[in-house]
């Protein structure tokens, strides 16, 4: 069955579907939004509903070293701005200028575009943050947050993609792309959806996430054997996690009201779960662990408010802990075609990270047994200048170009939520100049 011809077609409403379906219906083009997820998440700022039980995430298999993870994606209108912090950092311009001499400027304009939309406030600093903060003076930075008062604001809701006129279909799972007399990698002319659905379009963008693009990517015949190496080298900011003392404070109600039916309950609001960072540069000695011509390590370390269990619905209790992360690993991971994710086992970044967290610890008077986990900042999938051109085209083929976080040429030393909105506000002024539709 094939439907009406679209100009573009959108896949993923996320972050990065959000802007591009907003500003390409802004610009005048029949666009339609798939959506894989059906529900609605909850608009409850702080929640993370990402715990077994949530029905607004998928989960992916994930490997480091000998352990294996679990990464939860957003599966709703929003994407994964819907279920995780929310939080809102700019790259620094030194990272940007890597991707190329012209991009700081379109980073600029981009950043400015999406700030005028999610306007991120900042919250105020909590106990263990000031207690974090106190440890390393003068090393502290706010944390922009996607939230209002007690509400979440999601990219769906910022850039409103109904309200300019995008058709946005939710519970639309896209199996492959479609190519034109079937040559798979000469001409993208639509999407087949997993009930063999066939919808056509002059355009179709991907904004599946890191994970899923790069699964549509190799599903559909580009890869190796195209000359696309999608899913390589791929980058995530390791995270070691250490124990803080037992928390007297008590737990607010994490479970979202609506699961059952009912209107959430007024109670206390739950906080920014990181409202403030640390970020150092490791000395001499632990920057001689690294790859030689390779930057000294930077760590983040972050104060998260509360335990873990008291935001995520029906994670078991655990204790309170702080993370600190690598920002700037040199390890690469990849992504399997069954949307399997290796991460990078890297032992410079390890001896990097443990040194880090023995440096914490001693600072703060804690144990050091640290756990190891990731930031869920996966990224460069299908990069530019590897994948795709500088406008997002997928290279060597027509009617087909990404716009989410596996476009980065590199990912930045902050989280990327911020970076991959104002991306998808670039690429998307340049598919608005080139009428690409």
């Amino acid at each position: 069955m094939t439907s009406d011809r679209r100009d573009v077609v959108v896949v993923g409403a996320g972050p990065a579907g959000c802007v591009m379906a907003r500003r390409l219906a802004e610009a005048g083009a029949d666009v339609l939004l798939l959506e894989a997820g059906s529900e609605r998440a909850s608009s409850r700022a702080g929640l993370l509903d990402i715990g077994h039980r949530s029905r607004v995430v998928s989960r992916h298999h994930a490997t480091l070293g000998d352990s294996s993870l679990d990464l939860p994606r957003g599966r709703t209108l929003g994407g994964s701005g819907a279920v995780n912090g929310g939080y809102c950092t700019p790259a620094r311009p030194v990272d940007i200028a890597a991707w190329g001499t012209d991009w700081p400027r379109r980073y600029a304009v981009g950043l400015a575009r999406a700030a005028e939309r999610l306007r991120p406030g900042l919250a105020p600093m909590g106990p263990v943050a000031a207690r974090v903060a106190a440890a390393f003076p003068g090393r502290v930075s706010a944390i922009g947050q996607a939230r209002l008062g007690q509400r979440r604001v999601t990219a769906f809701d910022a850039w409103d993609p109904p309200g300019a006129g995008a058709r946005v279909r939710t519970g639309a799972r896209v199996y492959r792309l479609r190519w034109e007399g079937g040559r798979v990698g000469g001409r993208c002319d639509g999407v087949v959806l997993d009930d063999d659905e066939e919808i056509s379009a002059r355009q179709v963008v991907l904004c599946a996430g890191s994970i899923g693009t790069a699964a549509l990517l190799t599903g559909s015949g580009i890869g190796q054997a195209t000359g696309h190496p999608v899913g390589r080298s791929v980058q995530e900011h390791p995270e070691l996690l250490l124990d803080l003392p037992a928390d007297p404070a008590p737990a607010p109600d994490p479970q979202p009201g609506g699961r059952s039916g009912g209107l959430l309950r007024p109670h206390t609001g739950l906080p920014a779960l990181l409202s403030h960072v640390v970020r150092l540069t490791l000395p001499a000695g632990v920057a001689a662990l690294r790859p030689r011509g390779t930057e000294a390590p930077e760590v983040e370390i972050r104060p998260y408010a509360v335990p873990l269990h008291r935001v995520i619905p029906g994670l078991e209790p655990g204790p309170h802990r702080i993370g600190i992360a690598l920002m700037n690993p040199v390890g690469r991971g990849h992504v399997l075609r069954d949307g399997t994710v290796r991460l990078a086992d890297d032992p410079h970044d390890a001896a990097a990270l443990a040194e880090a967290a023995s440096m914490v610890a001693d600072r703060l008077g804690l144990d050091r047994t640290a756990t190891a986990s990731t930031s869920h900042h996966l990224s460069g999938t299908a990069r530019i200048g590897e994948v795709l051109d500088d406008s997002g085209r997928v290279l060597g083929v027509e009617g087909l170009r990404v716009a989410d976080a596996s476009a980065l040429p590199t990912l930045p030393r902050c989280g990327p939520y911020y970076t991959v909105l104002a991306v998808a506000e670039d690429l998307s002024a340049r598919m608005v100049a080139e009428h690409a539709w």
